[in-house]
């Protein structure tokens, strides 16, 4: 592994990493500093000041929390509109092959009002668009439009058709899409008419499909009907999308949305039961704060929220259901918290949000009832999706049958093909839906690009976020365990299909990673979840990671990875952040993000001031590391600090360690100064506030077998976590369990019932 420049932090109180000396006074002025190692160029550590004017974490406070609550119409929707000047463009209709996207608040008010001039403005633009796409079929020999133009364009002409501006065989609109049809050659290559139910396939299919049911006429009608019913065939075989991921998942149901009840003759698209599971994970995934943590490759922090708002408004009033509407308009006033940062930036106006609150207006159902979705945690399933060779025709024809023989045609979209196999998707840890409660995603998927079963994707409190994964494609270590073959001689265990590509599209050479979830329970309390992974980036090691989700509280999870075969490695759980300090220990550190980073690394989003701790149970042979992410991966610009509690050496085969970690949201603290003359001192209000909590985390027992943790967060206020995955008889401050996790807060002691399991006083 190839690091930074390597030097010693200066020991600074304030600015550095501080800890307190055992028997020091609630009182301090010279807290004992420990020296951590620093990978990578040396930073200026200068949070804003407005961070710590408040005190506490209290979402009751608008000046803290001024996500807003309120109930979301079809009448926001348009507020929107108008409060981000979207109607206005229909003054400059000549828009060229952006015209479609961003003309989508001008069809709103087409619809809304009826009026001619909105309508006509929608021709003049589709009729620049054709001259535009003429264009680029000039310059370059096709026009490389293929997601949202052919997902929108069909809804002008819907509207347009029943507001009696247009017929169905109007000329202009007529030579428009076949021309389109014609010339579209996606991802700016030669290969056409692509297969596999992907986010190329899928629009090229329906797009076709529709020219040839509106113009049954011409002479491809024959042949593109046969080929939008194999594209379609493709996705319906088993309705699930191939990326997983915040970024280019909605390109390929987007226009199976938008348009697909024009072409099949129903809402199947939305409604059949097999579609739930889409837009169950939508809802999901949304914060008790309508955020949506990004994952796999994606365009930064809430990433595709606004496909989202549109896509659950649409599945609610389609299927009925309003939980899809509750988590809509949760959505929606995020999007709303964000608007100044959004208004700001032209992409994430007009395309990334302003496009689908249009399209959230147009199809959104004020009469079906927002429903709170379940307040508890969960984990769901995801089909597994593999690359394999996308030209070769043998293996298209193996897996989707009916391939074109044509060269230029039927090559497999993203080489993508989905196994029919389920694993294991998402570990949602939700504290409630209510503003501002305790929520993490975690990822559980073994073959998810880039692969990080067992990492924690977000975690949010308060409306802040605590991590982001980094926008790219390719291999990423994102908050799990890192374990690194340091001298390449650890024997790697691949896919036994020597088709599969890894993620740097190497065939023959896909790690065969694997993933159950070995526990999950759900209480009032707390929820208690493992995953097992084995093969962890094709190496010969086993990773066990559990986790105590105590709600609004805190999360403490215990790594554990089991080499199988003996090789000199290094291993280390880690974070990744934006920000570390000014209180850092020897085993651990204060954590923040600040803002946060969207518009593929143009645009700082909002985030309020929320700062978490980052504990692991100290270990004699590890040692802390803060890590610019930026020296190792230019990739990492949204999140650029790496906390890492890294072990080296060579276990024998069979060896196990176990790294034990607490995350814990609070709020910031920033000490006062004694005065403000020359050489004046940091006065630290008492020992928990100085150290982040750190202090109050005690390891009563922590090992191969358990991991018995005390924690005294807030004075007085004394809690428990228990791990004992082989479920022996475990005494803990006077208490016995069996049971293979539990928490417990010491007033408790005395009071367990039926709903406590395993659990027993001594």
């Amino acid at each position: 592994m190839t690091v930074g420049i390597r030097q010693i932090l200066p020991l600074v109180a304030l600015a550095t990493m501080c800890n307190f000396a055992a028997g020091e006074e609630s009182l301090a002025t010279s807290p004992v500093c420990v020296s951590a190692e620093r990978l990578g160029p040396p930073t200026l550590y200068s949070p804003s000041v407005e961070r710590y004017r408040f005190g506490e974490a209290d979402v009751m406070n608008s000046a803290f929390y001024p996500i807003p609550q309120d109930p979301v119409t079809r009448e926001t929707y348009l507020r929107w509109l108008e409060d981000m000047d979207l109607f206005k463009i229909a003054d400059t209709p000549a828009l060229g092959l952006g015209g479609p996207q961003r003309f989508m608040p001008v069809l709103v008010r087409y619809v809304q009002t009826g009026e001619r001039r909105w309508g006509e403005a929608i021709i003049a633009m589709l009729k620049d668009f054709h001259r535009a796409t003429q264009d680029e079929v000039g310059k370059k020999g096709w026009t490389e439009q293929f997601i949202e133009e052919p997902a929108l364009i069909p809804l002008y002409r819907k509207h347009l058709i029943a507001g009696g501006l247009m017929t169905e065989d109007e000329a202009w609109f007529r030579e428009l899409w076949l021309y389109y049809c014609r010339n579209v050659h996606v991802w700016g290559t030669k290969p056409i008419e692509w297969r596999g139910g992907c986010h190329r396939a899928m629009p090229e299919a329906v797009m076709k499909g529709l020219a040839a049911k509106w113009y049954p006429d011409i002479p491809e009608a024959e042949h593109w009907k046969r080929y939008a019913e194999l594209g379609f065939g493709d996705f319906w075989k088993n309705k699930e999308v191939q990326q997983n991921d915040t970024g280019y998942f909605p390109g390929t149901v987007f226009m199976l949305l938008t348009c697909g009840d024009q072409y099949l003759g129903d809402d199947r698209g939305v409604t059949d039961p097999g579609m739930q599971r889409l837009w169950q994970r939508l809802t999901v995934e949304v914060t008790p704060d309508g955020a949506v943590n990004p994952y796999g490759p994606n365009g930064g922090w809430n990433s595709t929220a606004g496909f989202r708002l549109f896509a659950l408004e649409l599945a609610a009033a389609k299927t009925r259901n309003g939980e899809y509407r509750y988590a809509a308009q949760k959505v929606m006033n995020y999007l709303r918290y964000q608007a100044v940062p959004i208004k700001n930036d032209g992409y994430l106006r007009d395309r990334e949000v302003g496009q689908h609150v249009a399209l959230a207006w147009l199809f959104a159902d004020d009469s079906v009832a927002p429903i709170m979705p379940s307040p508890g945690s969960l984990w769901n399933l995801r089909m597994e999706a593999a690359r394999v060779p996308h030209t070769d025709k043998t293996v298209g024809e193996k897996l989707f049958g009916n391939i074109d023989p044509d060269p230029d045609k039927g090559h497999l979209c993203c080489a993508w093909w989905l196994t029919g196999k389920e694993w294991p998707d998402k570990l949602v840890l939700r504290s409630g839906w209510n503003p501002g409660d305790f929520y993490a995603l975690v990822e559980l998927h073994p073959n998810s690009c880039p692969a990080n079963a067992g990492g924690i994707m977000g975690m949010n409190r308060w409306g802040a976020a605590f991590t982001q994964v980094v926008t790219s494609k390719g291999s990423t270590c994102e908050n799990r365990l890192m374990v690194v073959d340091v001298d390449g001689t650890a024997k790697r265990r691949y896919h036994p299909d020597p088709l599969r590509f890894d993620e740097e599209w190497h065939q023959g050479t896909m790690p065969d990673i694997q993933s159950v979830v070995t526990h999950f329970e759900d209480r009032p309390d707390a929820t208690f979840a493992s995953v097992r992974v084995k093969n962890v980036d094709g190496l010969p090691v086993v990773y066990d990671r559990e986790f105590v989700f105590v709600k609004n509280r805190f999360l403490a999870t215990r790594e554990t990875v089991t080499f199988e075969e003996s090789f000199k490695a290094r291993v280390a759980p880690l974070w990744n952040t934006r920000n570390i300090g000014a209180q850092i220990g020897a085993h651990w550190a204060n954590t923040f993000m600040g803002t946060l980073v969207a518009s593929n690394g143009q645009v700082e989003m909002l985030s309020p001031p929320a700062d978490l701790l980052v504990w692991f149970a100290p270990r004699g042979d590890c040692r802390l590391q803060v890590v610019d992410r930026l020296a190792e991966d230019p990739r990492a610009l949204a999140c650029p600090a790496q906390l890492r509690y890294l072990w080296e050496g060579t276990p024998k085969a069979g060896a196990k360690l176990v790294f034990t970690q607490v995350y814990y949201p609070h709020a910031p603290y920033k000490p006062a100064i004694s005065s403000n003359h020359a050489g004046a001192k940091a006065v630290y209000a008492n020992e928990l506030l100085a150290t982040a909590g750190a202090s109050g985390i005690q390891v009563v027992r922590d090992d191969e077998e358990a991991s018995v943790l005390r924690l005294e967060l807030e004075p007085g206020k004394v809690e428990w976590i228990v791990f004992n995955p082989g479920e022996a008889a475990l005494a803990f401050a006077g208490q016995q369990t069996k049971y293979p996790y539990a928490y417990r807060p010491e007033e408790t002691f005395g009071q367990f019932t039926k709903d406590m399991p395993g659990a027993v006083q001594e």
